[in-house]
């Protein structure tokens, strides 16, 4: 079953960029971007490297507040894309290490912030 799903969470991403012209309007609203200035964590990056079918641990710095969403052209829905991808890395055992320490807290002490 989990199979189907990230299967399906791949072919989800793929028709979700396959109208991407990699226009950069995007990258315009974005945060992430505006501090970090790396292409790869603009949506546009994510849209190149989700198009390729790279899912890599640098989708967890997409904070999903739909900024990018609001100034594409095409009216993608990028954060979908990014939460599909999430997914699909958490399917496969790979987590960020904040969520693990975040997790860990919850599980310790029931609260995140100790």
């Amino acid at each position: 079953m989990a199979n189907l799903e990230i299967n399906n969470a791949k072919e989800e991403i793929i028709e979700i960029f396959e109208k991407c012209t990699r226009c950069g309007l995007c990258k315009e609203l974005c945060p992430v971007f505006k501090v970090l200035r790396e292409e790869q964590s603009s949506p546009r990056g994510h849209a190149i490297l989700l198009s390729n079918k790279i899912y890599e641990k640098i989708l967890f710095d997409c904070t999903l507040c739909k900024a990018c969403e609001l100034k594409c052209p095409f009216n993608l829905e990028i954060c979908k894309a990014i939460k599909k991808a999430r997914f699909i890395l958490n399917s496969k055992g790979k987590e960020n290490s904040e969520n693990e320490k975040i997790l860990k807290r919850i599980e310790e002490s029931k609260n995140p912030y100790l």
